[in-house]
């Protein structure tokens, strides 16, 4: 579609997930900007990058064009702002000054009178569906604010079916209203055990410098209330305590004495201390590894050397990690990962119940199941390889034209 009276020629972006230390939102954001600079379907289009903060280099915006769109940011230098605050009062008046022709938030809210045509994504709804997880105002805002933009927004857009029927069943968003638009799963996380496994000292330098030596199981994403990190604990206890531990059933990797459990994400818990006293009650406080915030360039050599990960959640929108860690060709316990399982219905390594006895049990599978080990390993990154962030790009740039050319038949 050619921009300008034809179709959008200005898309702007809400891009504050970007700054600092990016996690899910900010992640989901730089991959699908930095492949829709390469989609033809966008080419010639003009991303306006709305930040917050204070101006930092970044490809997207010093890198050449790619044949796609060009990216221009936009910095409001009010950096101590609260986002809520800047998003809602301070980028309306942004906006004014510099008028888009769509307007596009990645993370579940859209400013107080966003320019339409606009596009939302609301990734889950954890917010609605495991309020514990939330501190009080935090539930609330978070509630109001993705309520508002579904119901507002020109096109929603969510990254699984199962997120796209709770969206019509609570907040009465019409079908023809929702898009499913799945993530993509980097190249970066191409198979590479063997060179690790082997030694290989450039990719295993990384991990000594965080302090991590192998053999580990690694949990990798945000900590929450609801990717049930006691009940991890309390199975690792199980098996290292040898109450669990089957050695008839074979392993692919050695089950060493001095297994680690390797903690990367940032701490989100309503209240952080419970983190600590968890692990230290736990009975293998010493096997724990806390790495926090990891940078996003470490995180091919932390799937790659782990013996498999863990990602037991009560409930998640989509389930990125699983995904990254199969791509890798590392063998991963999931409970609810919405992504894997719609892709891989019968995905074997996986608890269908979350207490201590089913996680020790799908820890035990996940170490010891050799012939489960090595299918997971060799279909995981066959069965990955059809989620790329080109197909991303190309599916949010439809879109991106389906809302223009929605709002310019209602008349906007």
């Amino acid at each position: 579609m050619t921009p300008g009276a034809s179709g959008p020629a200005s898309i702007g972006v809400v891009a504050y997930e970007m700054e600092g230390a990016p996690t899910g939102v900010g992640r989901y954001l730089e991959e699908l900007l930095t492949a829709l600079r390469c989609t033809p379907r966008a080419r010639g289009w003009r991303l306006q990058l709305f930040f917050k903060g204070d101006p930092f280099e970044h490809p997207l915006w010093t890198g050449a064009e790619a044949g796609g769109c060009t990216c221009e940011a936009v910095f409001d230098r009010c950096g101590d702002a609260h986002p809520v605050f800047w998003e809602q009062f301070r980028l309306p008046r942004v906006l004014r000054r510099r008028p888009v022709d769509v307007l596009f938030s990645p993370g579940y809210s859209l400013p107080r009178a966003a320019a339409r045509p606009s596009l939302v994504t609301i990734h889950d709804l954890s917010f609605e569906l495991l309020p514990r997880d939330f501190a009080f105002r935090e539930r609330w805002r978070r509630r109001l604010l993705a309520r508002r933009a579904a119901r507002s927004a020109t096109r929603v857009l969510t990254d699984t079916d199962r997120t796209a029927t709770e969206l019509q069943k609570r907040y009465g968003v019409p079908e023809e209203r929702i898009a499913v638009a799945p993530l993509g799963v980097s190249a970066r996380f191409e198979p590479v055990r063997e060179s690790v496994s082997h030694g290989d000292a450039g990719r295993s330098e990384p991990l000594s410098g965080l302090g991590v030596r192998r053999p580990y199981l690694l949990v990798l994403g945000s900590i929450l209330a609801r990717r049930r990190l006691d009940l991890v604990l309390a199975g690792l206890h199980r098996l290292l305590s040898g109450s669990a531990k089957d050695p008839s059933a074979g392993t692919a990797e050695p089950f060493a004495e001095d297994l680690q459990l390797v903690i990367a994400g940032s701490n989100q818990l309503p209240r952080p201390d419970d983190l600590g006293r968890m692990i230290r009650s736990s009975g293998c406080a010493d096997r724990v590894v806390q790495l926090g915030y990891v940078e996003d360039g470490v995180l091919p050599d932390l799937y790659a050397g782990a013996v498999g990960t863990i990602y037991v959640s009560e409930y998640e929108g989509y389930g990125l990690p699983p995904l990254e860690s199969l791509a890798a060709g590392v063998p991963v316990l999931v409970a609810d990962a919405p992504a894997l399982l719609e892709l891989w219905p019968d995905y074997p390594l996986r608890c269908d119940r979350l207490d201590v006895d089913a996680v020790t049990d799908g820890l035990q599978r996940l170490l010891f199941d050799a012939a489960a080990r090595e299918f997971v390993a060799s279909e995981g990154p066959m069965r990955v390889r059809s989620l790329t962030w080109a197909r991303a790009a190309e599916r949010f740039a439809i879109e991106v034209e389906t809302a223009w050319r929605t709002a310019q038949q209602q008349g906007s």
